[in-house]
């Protein structure tokens, strides 16, 4: 695996490359590293200030910007069913996949 160079956490002499692959890695990286990453996650996902109603009243998947956010809301109603139902279905696999690199790394110790 690459890594990448230099420090994680300078502070703490932590160097990318002292970090092991695998879930090994979760009790190296220090804790405000881990407040950081999920602040950063909360960030992606709530945004700056979006009012919860649109999570309770919408479609899941459907953020009325489109493909990428970038191409405009998607005004057919079969191409927008078909892409919602792709955007909910992928994310179920990478949930399963992830479950599944977890459950062998914790199992077996590779990756």
């Amino acid at each position: 695996y690459a890594k990448l160079p230099g420090y994680l956490s300078p502070s703490k002499d932590i160097k990318f490359e002292d970090i092991p692959v695998g879930i090994t890695a979760i009790s190296k990286v220090p804790a405000a590293g881990w407040v950081q990453i999920l602040l950063f996650a909360a960030l992606c996902e709530f945004g700056l200030g979006p009012s919860i109603q649109e999570w309770k009243e919408g479609q899941p998947g459907d953020y009325g910007r489109g493909a990428l956010g970038m191409f405009g809301p998607i005004t057919d109603p079969v191409k927008k069913a078909r892409s919602l139902s792709a955007e909910i279905s992928n994310g179920r696999l990478a949930m399963a996949a992830i479950t599944g690199m977890i459950l062998q790394n914790g199992i077996t110790g590779g990756t």
